[in-house]
C-alpha cells in the first residue's frame, strides 16, 4: 500500500539512498514510491520476474530458499542497509531465486527494476553501493548455509535473534516459535528447547508473539561465530554500519534518565 510522501522534504533511513549525493537523489525522487509493508507480505515470489525493487526504510524482509519438500529455510535478511531485488542489476530479466517476504512490518521505497538499471548507469555511487550490497548478500547466504549445516540450534537461534535485533527499534522482536522453526528449518520442538535454554540463561524473555532481548552481550556470547563473520564482512564491504535502531532507542532512554537525575 502506498502512503503519503512529500519527496521534496524526504530524508532516507535506507543506507544506500542516504549515501547518494544530492544531485543523484534529485534525479531519483520522482521514481521512488514510499510503500507500507505488512507482516507476511510477499515482495517477490520464487521464479517470478523481478519487476520492482524495494529500498527498505523500516522493518525486515526475509529471503527463503525452497527445499522442494513443502519446506523453506531462511538464507538472508534485508533491513535498511539494503534493497530487495538487487539481482536485476545482474540480469535485465532476472527471476527471483528466493521468496522475499516481510518479516517485520515497516516501509520501503519502491522503484521499477528498469528504472534502477538506468539509474546506476547515471550514478557511479548508486552502482557502487548496490553492487557492494550484492557482494554482502553473497556472504550472508553462504554463511547461513554453513551455519545451518554445522552449528547447534541454540547457537543458530542466538545468531538469528542478533541479526533481527540489529534491524528493529527496541528490544522486542515480533516473532513466534512457529515462525522461527520456518526460519531455522527445524521442528518447532527444537526451537522451543533452544529458546528455553537462552531464556534460562537470562538472555531473552519469551511471550506470546514476541521475544524480548534482555542481555545483548550475553546473546552474542551464546551465538556461533557466524554472526561475527557476517558483521565483520559488512564493515569490510559496506563500511561501518550506522548505530543499530535498538541502540539508538537505548541511548535516548539513557540520555533522558541521566538528564532527569541531573535536574
Amino acid at each position: 500500500m502506498e502512503v503519503s510522501w512529500r519527496p521534496e522534504r524526504a530524508t532516507f533511513q535506507n543506507e544506500i539512498l542516504a549515501a547518494l549525493p544530492p544531485e543523484d537523489i534529485e534525479r531519483l525522487r520522482p521514481q521512488l514510491s514510499r510503500v507500507s509493508l505488512v507482516s507476511g507480505q510477499v515482495l517477490h515470489e520464487r521464479d517470478s520476474l523481478i519487476e520492482d525493487v524495494f529500498f527498505m526504510e523500516e522493518g525486515i524482509a526475509s529471503l527463503t530458499a525452497d527445499t522442494m519438500d513443502n519446506g523453506a529455510v531462511e538464507v538472508g535478511l534485508t533491513g535498511r542497509e539494503g534493497l530487495v531485488g538487487p539481482l536485476v542489476l545482474l540480469n535485465p530479466e532476472a527471476l527471483a531465486i528466493h521468496r522475499a517476504f516481510v518479516q517485520v512490518p515497516g516501509a520501503a521505497f519502491r522503484m521499477r527494476a528498469a528504472v534502477l538499471r538506468q539509474a546506476v548507469e547515471q550514478s557511479p555511487v548508486l552502482r557502487d553501493r548496490c553492487l557492494r550490497y550484492i557482494h554482502w548478500m553473497v556472504v550472508q547466504t553462504s554463511q547461513a548455509a554453513a551455519c545451518n549445516a554445522r552449528h547447534e540450534v541454540a547457537e543458530r537461534l542466538a545468531r538469528w535473534l542478533l541479526l533481527t535485533h540489529d534491524r528493529v527499534y527496541g528490544n522486542d522482536l515480533p516473532v513466534t516459535q512457529e515462525f522461527l522453526s520456518l526460519m531455522l528449518g527445524i521442528r518447532r520442538s527444537g526451537v522451543s528447547i533452544a529458546a528455553s535454554t537462552l531464556q534460562a540463561g537470562g538472555l531473552i524473555e519469551q511471550a506470546r508473539g514476541r521475544i524480548r532481548v534482555l542481555d545483548r552481550a550475553g546473546l552474542e556470547a551464546a551465538s556461533c561465530k557466524c554472526y561475527g563473520i557476517v558483521q565483520r564482512s559488512r564493515e569490510l564491504i559496506l563500511g561501518s554500519p550506522k548505530q543499530s535502531l535498538s541502540g539508538i532507542v537505548h541511548s535516548l532512554v539513557v540520555k533522558r534518565t541521566n538528564t532527569a537525575v541531573v535536574s
